[in-house]
């Protein structure tokens, strides 16, 4: 191999890790659908609940259900941090309520996909 055809390499191999190293990497929106509380994710809103509890909830179906995951404190009570349980739960709003049921049994639809996420 001559000197030039090594710089010639050199420069090409330079030339393709700094285009690789500075191309932007492809984000696709988050589904609207799924909350994500440590993200501030929540195209439902927030919404407080009893005993510390707050809930960050994804956008409702067509059915009005949706996504809802939780906020608790932590194992020291309200004295030590919080946390985002992992994982969203298929809730309505029932008499202003976040529920897992609905009125007379049965389970939300949250638009036929899983009722539990992790």
């Amino acid at each position: 191999m001559t000197k030039r055809t090594a710089f010639a390499s050199t420069i090409a191999t330079i030339a393709a890790a700094v285009s690789l190293a500075l191309t932007p990497p492809a984000w696709a929106d988050p589904d609207p659908y799924i909350p994500d509380g440590n993200a501030d994710w929540c195209p439902g809103g927030q919404h407080p609940g009893y005993g510390g509890v707050r809930y960050c909830l994804g956008e409702p179906f067509a059915d009005g259900s949706f996504y809802a995951q939780t906020w608790s404190l932590g194992p020291s009570g309200p004295f030590g941090p919080g946390a985002w349980r992992r994982g969203a739960m298929c809730s309505v709003w029932v008499e202003g309520r976040i529920q897992g049921g609905l009125p007379r049994g049965g389970i939300p639809a949250c638009g036929g996909r899983p009722r539990f996420l992790n």
